[in-house]
């Protein structure tokens, strides 16, 4: 089977690990199970993967954030974070460490399964490209031919859906960009369920990386109702 129908699903819940598998099986996809994140670690480490699939909670000194931060910091492999209704804090934290979508838990097997299909085609889609391939926005400088964005000089360390959202929003600075464009860049149609919020889980992202507070954000701006923009600085 292709690696990229290969799906890595961390969960010390015996019973989720079992339900998770055999839909994900039925969906086409090769599975592969770990209980703990120092098993999750080892496995990613030892044989390619398409995506990850992480718990937040899990036993031992590695937290479900922490294997997400590892992950991110070694590689671009997407990561969808599984995590307890309520518990927005774990979420904040597991998108602050570079994961691409979550799930908030109960949730029914379908809507994972239709997560890691957008997540994948996202993560498919590879650089932005337009007539040119490098874009600056006041001191935040776009080469879509590496995905790689600077900001002062400093490296965002973007992941690829994060750095097409950016793209999109650089191609007309000052200007509101719609929903329809934003979801357009991340693979997804503007009314398809979770267009919306892929595009918001991925601005979420790009303001931690750019310093923004997101209670007063000045990089990326919200036009309620129609989209972002991004404001040069």
């Amino acid at each position: 089977m292709s690696v990229g129908r290969r799906i890595l699903i961390v969960d010390d819940e015996p019973r989720m690990l079992e339900l998770l598998t055999f839909a994900l099986e039925a969906a086409g996809y090769e599975v592969r199970t770990a209980s703990d994140a120092e098993s999750a670690w080892q496995l990613v480490g030892a044989e390619p993967l398409a995506l990850v699939v992480l718990d937040v909670m899990l036993p031992g000194p590695m937290s479900g954030v922490e294997l997400c931060r590892r992950v991110r910091e070694a590689s671009d492999l997407p990561i969808i974070l599984l995590t307890a209704l309520g518990a927005d804090g774990d979420r904040v934290r597991g998108l602050e460490a570079g994961a691409d979508d979550y799930v908030v838990k109960p949730f029914s097997p379908r809507e994972l399964v239709l997560r890691i299909g957008a997540v994948l085609r996202r993560a498919a889609a590879g650089p932005a490209t337009a007539s040119g391939t490098e874009r600056t926005v006041g001191e935040l400088h776009l080469d879509a031919a590496r995905s790689r964005a600077l900001s002062g000089g400093r490296d965002l360390h973007l992941s690829p859906s994060e750095f097409k959202l950016l793209w999109t929003l650089a191609e007309q600075p000052g200007r509101t960009v719609g929903w329809a464009d934003l979801s357009g860049a991340l693979g997804q149609a503007s009314g398809q369920r979770g267009g919306r919020h892929a595009v918001r889980t991925a601005v979420y992202r790009l303001r931690g990386k750019l310093g923004d507070d997101p209670h007063n954000p000045r990089h990326i701006l919200s036009d309620h109702g129609r989209g972002y923009r991004l404001v040069p600085r």
